[in-house]
C-alpha cells in the first residue's frame, strides 16, 4: 500500500505579512484549546487510517516554529500514538527566521522534524520591510546557517515579484540561501490579487515592481543558476538536491492519500476532498462535539479523478501521459482548448518527451492560464 501524508494547519502568527491571504491568527490566547482540538481531530481521523502506514507529517500554518518547543513534541507525540508513522517518516516544520535559535533546532530534532521549511523571501532588508516581516536579512542568513548545520534537510522559501525587488537584489538573495547551506529551494511568483494592500500599492506604485518580462529572466536566470548547483526542477516552483524534494508535497502533486487536520485544513481521502471551517471558534466547538467539523466533503469521480491527474501532474517537471491530456482536451466541452492545446507546443509553452507532455521551463511562467484550462 502507497503511504500517505499528514497536514497539520497552526495558523498562529506574530503579525500578518502584507501578501498573505491563508488562514492566520494574531491572537495566541487560544493555542491550548485549539492543539487538544487538533488533537482530538487526530483520534476521530485514525478511524479512517488505522490500516496505512504515514511517511510524512507536515506542520504548516500560520507559524508552527512560533509555538513552544514542548507544543510541537507534544503535537507530533500524539500522531505518532494515533497513526502508523513510519520510522523513516518525513517531518516537515515551518519556520520563521526570527524564532530559530540553537536551542530551537535541538528541540526541534530530538521531536522528530527531520525537515525544516524556513520562510526567509528575500535578503534584501527593504524589500523585507516592505511586505512586513519581522526578521531582516543578517537573521535570516544565520538561521539557514545554523539549521543547515543540524543534520535536518533546510528548504528555503523566495518571493519573485516583491515591492523594491530588482534582478541584481533577487540574485544576490538566491545566491545568499545557496551559500547558507539549503538543500532545497521554494520560489513564488508574488500574487498581487490575493492581498487587497499589496494590490492597491502595486497600482499606486507601479515603478517600485519588476514587470512580467522582467520577471520571466530572473525566473529563468535562477533555474540556470540552481541546476548549476545540482538543484533539479523537480516542480513548478520547487527545486531540490536530489533525495532532497519535498515527500508530502508529491503527494498532493501525485493525488497519494493525505490527511489534513486543523482549521482550514484540506484531505484526499477515500475517494473525497475534504475541508475543515475556517473560523478558528467554529473548529475548536465542532471537534468539543466529538466531530470533524467540515466545510467541504465531496466524493471525487473517475472522471474528476482523471482531470486532477492531469492538472496536478503538469506542475511536475516530468509531466503527464501524453494519452491521459489528450483524452482531457479531447473530452473537455471547451471547443477553443485543442486549437489552443496545439499552439502552447508551437509557442515553446509545451513539449513532448517520449509519450509524455510537460511544461518548459518557459512554460511554467504562463502555466496558470494552461492548468485553469483543465480544473
Amino acid at each position: 500500500m502507497t503511504a500517505g501524508g499528514i497536514y497539520v494547519h497552526l495558523p498562529y502568527c506574530a503579525s500578518r505579512c502584507g501578501y498573505c491571504a491563508f488562514v492566520v491568527t494574531t491572537d495566541g490566547s487560544s493555542r491550548d484549546a485549539y492543539l487538544h482540538a487538533v488533537e482530538a481531530e487526530g483520534a476521530l481521523a485514525v478511524e479512517e487510517a488505522c490500516d496505512w502506514v504515514f511517511d510524512s507529517i507536515y506542520l504548516g500554518g500560520g507559524t508552527p516554529s512560533l509555538l513552544p518547543s514542548a507544543s510541537i513534541e507534544r503535537l507530533l507525540s500524539a500522531l505518532r500514538k494515533s497513526f502508523g508513522v513510519a520510522a523513516d517518516a518525513e517531518v516537515t516544520l515551518e519556520a520563521n527566521p526570527e524564532d530559530v535559535s540553537a536551542d530551537a533546532a535541538r528541540s526541534w530534532n530530538a521531536a522528530g522534524v527531520t525537515r525544516i521549511s524556513v520562510g526567509v523571501q528575500s535578503l534584501s532588508d527593504r524589500e523585507l520591510s516592505a511586505v512586513g516581516r519581522r526578521h531582516d536579512s543578517a537573521k535570516a542568513r544565520a538561521a539557514v546557517s545554523l539549521l543547515s548545520a543540524s543534520g535536518m534537510s533546510v528548504s528555503g522559501d523566495l518571493i519573485l515579484g516583491l515591492p523594491f525587488q530588482t534582478a541584481e537584489s533577487f540574485r544576490g538573495s538566491l545566491a545568499g540561501l545557496l551559500e547558507a547551506g539549503v538543500s532545497h529551494v521554494s520560489v513564488y511568483l508574488l500574487e498581487v490579487e490575493k492581498s487587497r494592500v499589496m494590490e492597491e500599492d502595486r497600482r499606486l506604485h507601479p515603478e517600485t515592481y519588476l514587470g512580467d518580462d522582467a520577471q520571466a529572466d530572473v525566473w529563468l536566470e535562477m533555474g540556470e543558476t540552481l541546476a548549476s548547483r545540482g538543484l533539479r526542477h523537480y516542480e513548478i516552483s520547487n527545486w531540490g538536491e536530489p533525495g532532497r524534494e519535498s515527500r508530502h508535497n508529491l503527494k498532493y502533486w501525485t493525488r497519494t492519500p493525505t490527511l489534513g487536520l486543523g482549521v482550514a485544513a484540506h484531505e484526499h481521502w477515500a475517494g473525497r476532498r475534504r475541508a475543515n471551517v475556517s473560523a478558528l471558534e467554529a473548529y475548536v466547538a465542532g471537534l468539543a462535539q466529538g466531530r470533524r467539523p467540515r466545510a467541504l466533503d465531496v466524493e471525487v469521480g473517475d472522471v474528476e479523478a482523471a482531470k486532477e491527474s492531469v492538472y496536478l501532474g503538469l506542475r511536475l517537471s516530468e509531466g503527464v501521459p501524453r494519452a491521459a491530456i489528450e483524452t482531457q482536451v479531447k473530452s473537455a466541452g471547451d471547443d477553443r482548448l485543442p486549437a489552443d492545446y496545439d499552439g502552447w507546443f508551437a509557442a515553446g509553452i509545451l513539449e513532448r518527451a517520449g509519450d509524455r507532455v510537460r511544461f518548459t521551463e518557459r512554460g511554467f511562467l504562463v502555466s496558470n492560464e494552461v492548468l485553469s484550462r483543465f480544473v
